[in-house]
């Protein structure tokens, strides 16, 4: 199972592998910034469903980006 850092003093949740893990840097913030709570929760799974839509669409967005920028190949080339 995997554990979400939540706090605001966070632009993002770090995902950890281990609650430990994950506690101790909650515990960082939360000594560093007593104003502020940081928690972990564990992660749900559709947070990884969530995270493997958006890997998969970055990643064709990137491929139509890399394929725009690609010179016209010989037969792309219209005769006048």
């Amino acid at each position: 199972m995997k554990f979400l850092l939540l706090s605001v003093m966070l632009a993002g949740q770090p995902l950890y592998d281990t609650e430990a893990t994950c506690t101790k840097a909650a515990t960082v913030i939360n000594d560093s910034y007593p104003e502020q709570t940081s928690i972990c929760i564990p992660a749900p799974t559709v947070y990884f469903e969530q995270l493997e839509a958006e890997s998969t669409f970055n990643n064709f967005y990137d491929l139509i980006i890399k394929l725009r920028n690609l010179p016209p190949k010989e037969v792309d080339i219209l005769e006048e």
